[in-house]
């Protein structure tokens, strides 16, 4: 059977179904909207924490903070766990951590502005969790091999290993740009790699789950 095809209606009523968002939540994803940041919505959000809860993550990884939005719903799926994130813009960085601040987070959560791969290469850590939002920005396919490589090696068995805009608006089957070039990479490196089980479910504009298997 093939995906349901989400009109606005359909759209309306999932909406429905998520728990009304509080305040900095709220007013995090206007501002998005209004000022074109892009962010993962309220239904991608839901998801990200409720897997991130599911696993039973404590240490979270992030690459591209935005203001700071999926980064929240990650930290609240938790119970009390961490957030490492990273973001190049020094502002919105700046607003990511007055984001988290307020949401009662601002301890908890560490806004690293600085390249993503760069980072990934000195970081001394493992997570229980990574999600990868910035598939989007990478110059190259061969940056892709490297980030997905360096996220692996910061992962023990049972970690998650998770992706936004896994479909890229569907350009993803014949991929014509590097950002859609960027993405079927990726997808590949997931299906290919016996390390890992995952799936890509059509949840806004793709969410791709993977877990690092026992």
């Amino acid at each position: 059977m093939r995906t349901v095809e989400v009109t606005d209606a359909l759209q309306e009523y999932m909406d429905s179904l998520v728990l009304p968002r509080d305040k900095v939540l709220a007013r995090m994803e206007e501002e998005a909207h209004r000022e074109g940041i892009p962010i993962v919505d309220e239904q991608e959000g839901s998801l990200l924490s409720l897997l991130v809860r599911i696993a039973g993550g404590k240490r979270v990884l992030e690459l591209g903070s935005a203001t700071g939005y999926s980064g929240i719903w990650l930290l609240r799926g938790t119970d009390g766990g961490t957030l490492t994130t990273y973001e190049m813009d020094k502002e919105r960085a700046r607003r990511a951590r007055a984001n988290f601040s307020e949401a009662g987070l601002g301890e908890r959560a560490l806004v690293l502005e600085e390249d993503a791969v760069k980072g990934l290469e000195k970081l001394d850590a493992r997570f229980d969790v990574c999600f990868i939002d910035l598939l989007n920005s990478f110059p190259s396919e061969d940056v892709v091999r490297t980030v997905f490589g360096l996220c692996l090696e910061h992962l023990d068995a049972g970690a998650l290993l998770l992706a936004d805009n896994a479909l890229r608006h569907g350009e993803v089957v014949q991929p014509k740009n590097q950002q859609a070039r960027n993405v079927h990479r990726y997808n590949e490196l997931v299906a290919n790699d016996r390390r890992l089980e995952g799936v890509v479910v059509p949840v806004r504009d793709g969410l791709s789950i993977a877990r690092v298997r026992d």
